[in-house]
């Protein structure tokens, strides 16, 4: 008899996807603050990795309970 797998629960694939979310932001403020480092004075870009490091911070929070 083969052993059936078993599937990871719905919160451990949740707490994946928002492990991926958070990597994929944390590339994209990186590539911001290049950006501006570089002396990209947009506002928008500003506004947006500000933006972005918000969200980062609320998913940490979340997936650290």
């Amino acid at each position: 008899m083969k052993p059936t797998p078993i599937a990871p629960s719905h919160s451990t694939a949740c707490q994946r996807r928002l492990r991926d979310i958070v990597k994929r932001l944390a590339i994209e403020l990186g590539y911001l603050e290049h950006c501006l480092a570089e002396g990209l004075q947009d506002p928008n870009v500003q506004t947006a990795a500000a933006g972005i490091d918000t969200a980062i911070d609320c998913l940490n929070e979340h997936l650290s309970r």
